[in-house]
């Protein structure tokens, strides 16, 4: 293992253990997601502002709000990395409202769509954004209704914020998924293919160029024993098609990784699956090459790890939402308040019921 990626899950694995020490209430997979996060940011997590975000972001909305449900942790690490978390928290819900208009259940992946368009610091073109992301989510729901659903939203907003024309973005998304479904027949779902196209149709170029790159790493591990079909590893390898050296290395990086977190107890099959592991993985590796690892010409988006970090969190917060209800985690981030304080906090709970 390279010095530059051990140097990566080590951080990766300081920050997720001081999260889930301090968070203890919060699922595993969300500790991971918030270390990841500071992890990709290149900074070893600091808990006191942490905590301050928690208590801001429990003033700014409901005690039953959207927010503060499984996304609460992710969003939280944000406004501890942003300048100004009461502002950042201010932005985020500006840009979820514009989302969130003229549909009736909240999401939280338009939580995240917010997180990211805030993060890339295109709040102020929020309209303009929204209304380009409609317009995608609504071709796609056209030509692929039954692939297209909630959680694509986090990467359509990735689309939405880049300068590429709608019918080019599309047209590109289509022949990706024809390319590797029909062509060159990859055994990879659907969905994951779907989330392919997505990111690869964030850049212009070769389509099919593109594509082939990505089965370039796919071919590798495969023949590694690496099970990358399922889940959302295979869509992550769209990240790495921007690191200017071999697919035999890169490819290495990923399962020295894989072995290092294998060997982490955090990481045993009873917090993550094998698949998902892998794709931690991967992200870690795309990161030490910092970056590098752009697969965008844009300047608001620089590094590979904002590519995917919607998908990704979005992932871990449908696993949780099936075993861990909104309210559970609201009562306990409640009673944490109050550990932490002291004393109660009556009038912001009064408010909050309002």
């Amino acid at each position: 293992m390279t010095e530059r990626l051990r140097n990566k899950c080590d951080l990766f694995l300081r920050n997720r253990n001081a999260v889930s020490k301090k968070f203890m209430f919060e699922k595993d997979m969300m500790s991971i997601a918030a270390g990841l996060i500071f992890t990709g940011a290149d900074k070893e997590v600091d808990i006191e502002k942490l905590n301050e975000c928690r208590k801001i972001l429990a003033k700014h909305t409901g005690f039953f709000s959207e927010y503060r449900d499984a996304v609460k942790l992710a969003l939280i690490s944000e406004m501890a990395l942003s300048e100004n978390p009461e502002q950042y928290i201010e932005d985020v819900k500006a840009v979820y409202r514009k989302l969130h208009k003229g549909r009736f259940k909240d999401n939280s992946y338009m939580v995240l769509a917010a997180m990211l368009t805030c993060d890339l610091g295109k709040q102020e073109s929020a309209d303009v954004i929204v209304e380009k992301h409609n317009e995608i989510m609504k071709q796609m729901k056209k030509q692929h209704p039954i692939l297209t659903d909630s959680e694509d939203i986090s990467y359509v907003i990735l689309l939405a914020l880049s300068d590429r024309p709608i019918d080019y973005i599309i047209s590109d998304m289509n022949e990706c998924f024809d390319y590797l479904r029909k062509t060159r027949k990859i055994k990879a779902g659907p969905d994951s293919v779907q989330g392919l196209s997505e990111i690869l149709a964030l850049t212009d170029g070769n389509m099919r160029e593109k594509c082939d790159k990505v089965i370039s790493f796919y071919d590798i591990l495969k023949d590694k024993k690496v099970d990358i079909n399922g889940g959302y590893s295979f869509s992550a390898l769209g990240a790495l098609i921007g690191i200017d050296e071999t697919p035999e290395v890169i490819a290495n990086d990923i399962i020295e990784a894989d072995v290092f977190l294998d060997g982490c107890k955090e990481f045993d099959e009873k917090s993550v699956n094998k698949n998902q592991r892998l794709m931690f993985a991967l992200m870690l590796v795309a990161e030490s090459y910092g970056s590098s690892t752009s697969v965008i010409s844009n300047t608001f988006i620089n590094n590979a790890l904002g590519i995917i970090k919607a998908k990704q969190i979005a992932t871990m917060i449908t696993i949780i939402s099936n075993v861990l209800p909104t309210v559970l985690g609201a009562v306990l981030d409640n009673v944490s308040d109050k550990n932490d304080n002291g004393e109660t906090e009556e009038a912001n709970q009064e408010s909050d019921k309002t």
